[in-house]
């Protein structure tokens, strides 16, 4: 017999659970408040990298610049940068994606609904929105909303004079110079973009130091590269106030320092967007990291799931995807579990940052014995052709049979790499089985097999 589902949210991690479910028979129907494509398609993912493009679309040319004539009257600078046509770029890319979605959804014959639902009782859910208040009754529903940006003190008094990795995209101006409140993958990524075209960066981390959880030869890496580029930062100091003055935003830090900028940009995290969903109405608790669930992505209401950052795991897109999918299929009489371990974490900055499984001091927390091998892209033919020689791929073994744990890869193309080692941490391969592997020549992935001989 066919189960009637509600989805609620239509990110990364509503879609997908959305298109599984129909594909498996159920009968289905997806609310959505905003825009489909949530955060990652609209504010977040998608919009984020089409800026990235154009700032390092600058960055390559200012490489490209000794290699010109001297006299080729060439004079480009980021300052000629049109920041209208910078943001309309960004507009048409979420257009397009966002257009086909829809006409997917239109396609699958899946019922959209617009609005924000309630839950107005067990199995019931009360929708508010363009059509009106409609009520929907379900055999399960799964939770998706996502999260919203997060204002940690002193900041969140002035939230409405900030900006947030939401409201970034629709900046009037470029600014002059910008203080990033975070040096997590959101400040950073903000930080090396806006730096590119020639804005005066400053990052403030209450930490000691960037990536929060990252190997420290990671992040000792890319602070090394972010600070020779002139970006500043501020580790492990508190912000005590907030001011306005002269059309400037400053902050004052714990040790007396202030520091003033055109623009403030919070990127310190997020927080589960579940007010008023009335979860209180089928006694479901939750907090600002959202609801937990068990391994098959249940709530404490059996019928009730939770996926994506609603529920603390994996704040990642293409976790909320797999965690959608997942969900879907234990409705439908699966019992498949999620498994962080082969969550690629990528930093879209440059140097790109890839990483997946476990580093050295995570796999020795858990008693492990382990051993490491790094190689850089110094000794790299492609990398040193295309003047990428930045950064370096590392491997975790187990020291007792050299099955690989994780891998840390900080440049080149990081983020397409990790793919890989993916791989080779969900199959448990060894070192051996990865010199097995034919690496074309010239590439990148030449990295992966230098490390192996290391």
């Amino acid at each position: 017999m066919s189960k009637k589902v509600i989805v609620i949210g239509a990110g990364p991690g509503g879609y997908p659970a959305a298109l599984r479910l129909k594909e498996l028979g159920a009968e289905v129907s997806i609310v959505e408040a905003w825009d489909f494509g949530g955060t990652c398609l609209n504010r977040g993912c998608i919009p984020s990298k089409a800026f990235l493009d154009t700032g390092h679309r600058v960055h390559a040319f200012e490489g490209l610049k000794k290699l010109l004539k001297e006299d080729s009257g060439v004079n480009f600078s980021a300052d000629m940068l049109d920041w209208g046509k910078v943001k309309a770029r960004r507009a048409e890319v979420i257009t397009k994606l966002r257009t086909s979605l829809e006409k997917l959804f239109q396609a699958k014959k899946i019922e959209v609904l617009r609005g924000r639902a309630v839950f107005s009782a067990h199995h019931e859910v009360t929708i508010t929105g363009p059509q009106g208040e409609i009520k929907r009754t379900f055999d399960a529903a799964i939770l998706a909303a996502g999260t919203r940006p997060s204002f940690p003190p002193p900041f969140r008094d002035f939230k409405d004079s900030l900006s947030d990795s939401d409201r970034v995209f629709d900046l009037p101006a470029k600014p002059r110079s910008v203080i990033i409140v975070g040096a997590g993958v959101i400040g950073l990524e903000f930080a090396c973009f806006f730096n590119s075209i020639g804005v005066e960066v400053t990052v403030l981390e209450l930490l000691p130091d960037l990536l929060a959880g990252e190997d420290p030869q990671v992040t000792r890496a890319v602070r090394s590269s972010f600070e020779k580029r002139g970006i500043k930062f501020h580790f492990g100091k508190k912000t005590n106030a907030v001011e306005f003055s002269g059309g400037l935003k400053a902050v004052k830090l714990d040790d007396g320092t202030r520091l003033e900028a055109e623009e403030i940009l919070v990127g310190a995290g997020r927080a589960a967007d579940l007010a008023g969903m009335g979860l209180e109405a089928i006694g479901l608790p939750w907090d600002r990291k959202g609801v937990k669930v068990n391994e098959y992505m249940q709530t404490a209401i059996p019928e009730v799931y939770a996926v994506g950052d609603v529920n603390g795991i994996s704040l990642l897109a293409h976790s909320a995807s797999r965690q959608g999918e997942i969900a879907a299929e234990n409705i439908m009489g699966g019992k498949h579990t999620f498994d962080e371990t082969i969550v690629p974490k990528c930093v879209y900055t440059w140097p790109e940052v890839g990483s997946v499984g476990l580093n050295k001091a995570q796999a020795e927390a858990k008693g492990l014995a382990v051993k490491t091998a790094r190689s850089f892209y110094l000794g790299i033919g492609k990398a040193v052709a295309t003047d990428e020689t930045e950064g370096f791929v590392q491997l975790v073994f187990n020291a007792a049979d050299e099955t690989v744990l994780g891998a840390q890869i900080v440049g080149g193309p990081a983020t397409e790499l990790i793919h890989v080692l993916a791989l080779a941490v969900k199959l448990r391969l060894k070192r051996s089985d990865l010199k097995g592997i034919i690496y074309a020549h010239p590439t990148m992935a030449e990295a992966i097999h230098e490390t192996l001989y290391k």
